[in-house]
């Protein structure tokens, strides 16, 4: 599948956007208020799950003029519980960039994978992904807090899932 937002695009992962994924996973800015960055051995280890392993779905998000890779969206845990993650590369906080791709993204992912309902777990100082959320759709569910971190966890349930269900 392929999805054109006014400024970008989202296409499936190929190897030749190996470098690129790396390169925004193990940079520690990027991944501040996720769980930590990775080293180029697990982000690389990571790139070969997304492209082979059945229990992700995940796209590349293109910038639509020059192309470059700014980021990925993607649904994990298919086989238990769907769960949405993001990630853009720093350059592009703060444009509403994330709001636009997840707004395009969550809907036709959701029709494509027969989902009707996601979570979305969110370090709870992450006001920017939280706000995101919030304004995609997702609803609080509840805070989780441990020694290390405190997260809020968050449901979207779509439209046509509850049609379904009726």
């Amino acid at each position: 599948m392929i999805i054109a937002t006014r400024r970008t695009l989202l296409m499936p992962y190929n190897e030749s956007l190996q470098s690129e994924f790396l390169m925004l996973n193990y940079c520690t800015k990027n991944r501040m208020l996720m769980d930590g960055s990775y080293t180029v051995s697990s982000a690389k280890r990571l790139f070969q799950r997304i492209l082979h392993d059945p229990s992700i779905y995940s796209l590349a998000v293109l910038d639509n003029q020059s192309r470059d890779y700014i980021g990925h969206v993607f649904i994990y845990n298919l086989d238990e519980r769907p769960t949405l993650g993001f990630l853009f590369d720093k350059a592009y906080w703060g444009r509403g960039i994330a709001s636009e791709v997840l707004s395009a993204f969550l809907p036709q992912a959701l029709h494509h994978l027969h989902l009707y309902q996601v979570i979305a777990s969110v370090d709870s100082h992450h006001i920017a992904s939280i706000r995101v959320l919030e304004k995609i759709g997702f609803e609080q569910q509840s805070d989780l807090s441990s020694q290390k971190s405190a997260h809020r966890h968050y449901v979207f349930t779509s439209c046509e899932g509850e049609l379904a269900l009726e």
